[in-house]
């Protein structure tokens, strides 16, 4: 696995919109943060483009991202925002000088997306606060959790929730968005889920179709062999006209029943305030008690 350089003053951050459009003010509390932790901003050529619900065409969002990953003095590229447009332009990019000239990616959501696809060639990325996140209430510990992993390498991520399986785990970390994930199948950046630790979030979905997406998961077989299970925010959920009857807690409890791998609940990681970075591809150690689960970055970066 390739691992970015940590940050340093003076680096070089390039913002960009690869998903859905922002406002003309939806970034400027981000820009401001990272500036005041030493960085240069730059923002991309479309950042506030709009072309219906997404950040300009999907030629000027492929053309914003291509140039952010073949610059060799970016030492950082932000996404906005998330929504839905990567994978419209994704399998049309090249890795060729990114592999060459490494550096951060930042985001979630639909970002999760690039994240799966890199992880493919051995690139690690930042599952974690993206520019619009920066404005909301209560993100201040997250987004300075995310300033620590990029500056220090260290990462912590832990929650009080009383849990589903206790037990301890070590292992790569992988996952992010639920429906992104399940997206995946199939494709050239299907996750690779053997042997490692799953992080699952999503948001904005009913309870079927979150039942309906982790059963898929399950019958194809991405269940079965985890080092352990991670499920994060899943956040303004919806119920149909007939109750489903089931918390999510209880699907993920009924799809995992016969495996022995440590399972953590309500982990502070996604669509939430509170979203915790965490650092797709490194090796991490889980560890659920009956009322706490931490997660803590091993790699050294």
């Amino acid at each position: 696995m390739i691992f970015p350089p940590l940050l340093t003053q003076g680096d070089k951050v390039l913002i960009v919109a690869p998903s859905g459009k922002i406002s003309s003010d939806g970034i400027d509390k981000a820009i401001h943060e990272l500036e005041a932790w030493g960085l240069e901003v730059v923002l991309g050529q479309h950042v506030y483009s709009s072309n219906a619900t997404f950040a300009g065409t999907d030629a000027e969002r492929l053309h914003d991202f291509q140039d952010a990953l073949d610059i060799p003095s970016i030492n950082l590229i932000f996404c906005a925002r998330g929504g839905y447009g990567f994978t419209r332009f994704l399998d049309n990019l090249s890795f060729d000088q990114y592999v060459k000239y490494p550096k951060w990616v930042v985001g979630f959501s639909d970002i999760t997306a690039f994240q799966l696809a890199i992880l493919t060639d051995g690139m690690a990325s930042i599952h974690g606060p993206m520019g619009t996140s920066f404005s909301r209430i209560g993100t201040k510990e997250s987004v300075l959790a995310l300033k620590t992993l990029l500056f220090d390498g260290t990462s912590l991520i832990q929650t009080n929730e009383v849990q589903l399986k206790a037990g301890v785990a070590k292992g790569i970390l992988v996952g992010g968005n639920l429906a992104l994930i399940c997206d995946s199948l199939g494709t050239g950046s299907e996750i690779d889920i053997e042997g490692k630790i799953l992080v699952l979030e999503d948001v904005g979905e009913h309870l079927y179709r979150v039942d309906r997406m982790l059963t898929q998961l399950k019958r194809a077989k991405k269940l079965s062999n985890l080092k352990g299970l991670v499920i994060g925010s899943f956040s303004q959920i919806l119920d149909g006209s007939t109750p489903f009857g089931e918390t999510i807690a209880q699907m993920v409890n009924r799809l995992t029943l016969n495996y022995n791998y440590p399972v953590a609940l309500g982990m502070p990681i996604g669509h939430e305030s509170a979203n915790y970075p965490f650092v797709q591809g490194a090796e991490y150690i889980l560890e659920v008690e009956n009322n706490r689960a931490k997660l803590e970055l091993t790699t050294k970066l």
